[in-house]
């Protein structure tokens, strides 16, 4: 970022582009990991079996029902590797995250796009009439931020043909209000549903890539027949296992985040864009004039770091990460003068 900022002639670049978690990791997850580092000469516990055991107390689950990975992209590609062959489809609305479509890709599978309902709303009804053999729903969804509501949930998975693997993705669920209900209707018995979480997000351990799937005992089993042994380090298995007990500061970060998605979402209505309602970390706002790469470049520009989504189906909109009460203020200073707005 530094390197960025001084060819840019900045003092500094705010990155308000990748949805991470604004303050850095929690204190007791740092001392963890430090403390995991005189046995890097150690092979890591290839079951994770501490993490597990805590998450699945955590979730009501079984600890065999839960699997840690590397990241919850690295559990979306097993997911896809235990679901899918080539030929076969996988379901996803989109605008969503890139990764469902790697994962299909890497195994010769089509994919099946679905577009959203008015306001960016996933279309659960049309997702649920596709065809496909396996379905990947992120809720809240990315890059959109919108939530499907707990009945609705429920009824989308009623709806799915039976067989069909739903790998629901609540790696923003910590933020979202209500929060999504995913390891409790796994706990209910349904055979065909995969739950992922993440502790990149809401824990602010991004850099460590640990994730982790609740789903039944049959598609952990399968989920662990193809996943490398010793896939998420030891010190990254530590810091996580830290965080899960830093309920209250965790609690104040989620507490700030609903704060300040409001402050941004203000920011970019007062600057002339649409902004879409969001249950997440960050804001999707549509561009007044369709060119979302050049309001980003001019941000850039001014020492902020944004994403513009040309090539994910929301041709003129930009999403914007929740940062710092300062780092958003900064932000909202200068947005109204690089944005254009036609007439």
């Amino acid at each position: 970022m530094g390197v960025l900022a001084a060819r840019l002639g900045l003092s500094r670049m705010i990155k308000l582009a990748s949805n991470e978690g604004a303050f850095g990791p929690l204190p007791a997850s740092v001392e963890a990991y430090h403390a995991a580092a005189s046995g890097l000469h150690r092979y890591p516990d290839g079951g994770a079996t501490p993490l597990r055991e805590a998450l699945a107390a955590r979730h009501g689950v079984s600890a065999e029902q839960v699997v840690i990975g590397n990241g919850a992209d690295e559990l979306i590609r097993l997911c896809g590797a235990v679901a899918l062959d080539a030929g076969d489809s996988a379901v996803v609305p989109w605008p969503s995250f890139p990764s469902y479509l790697s994962a299909a890709a890497v195994h010769g599978a089509d994919v099946v796009r679905v577009p959203p309902a008015e306001g960016y709303a996933t279309d659960s009804v049309a997702v649920a009439r596709a065809r496909g053999r396996v379905v990947f729903l992120a809720n809240p969804n990315n890059p959109t931020g919108t939530l499907l509501g707990r009945g609705e949930v429920r009824r989308f998975l009623d709806e799915l043909s039976p067989g069909v693997l739903c790998v629901l993705d609540e790696a923003y669920a910590e933020f979202a209000d209500p929060g999504p209900e995913g390891p409790a209707l796994v706990a209910e018995g349904r055979e065909s549903l995969c739950v992922l979480r993440t502790f990149s997000k809401a824990y602010g351990l991004a850099a460590l890539r640990v994730g982790y799937a609740i789903a039944s005992p049959e598609v952990a089993s399968a989920l662990n027949r193809v996943r490398p042994i010793f896939n998420v380090s030891q010190p990254a298995q530590e810091a996580a296992l830290a965080a899960l007990g830093e309920v209250v500061a965790v609690a104040e970060r989620v507490a700030h985040v609903h704060g300040a998605r409001e402050a941004v979402r203000s920011a970019l209505e007062a600057a002339g864009l649409e902004p879409v309602t969001t249950q997440t970390n960050f804001v999707l706002a549509e561009t007044p004039d369709g060119d979302a790469d050049g309001l980003a470049d001019r941000l850039l520009h001014r020492g902020f770091m944004v994403r513009a989504l040309g090539g994910f189906g929301a041709p003129r909109a930009i999403r914007v990460t929740c940062g710092t009460d300062e780092e958003n203020a900064a932000f909202a200073a200068i947005l109204g003068e690089v944005v254009s707005v036609p007439g």
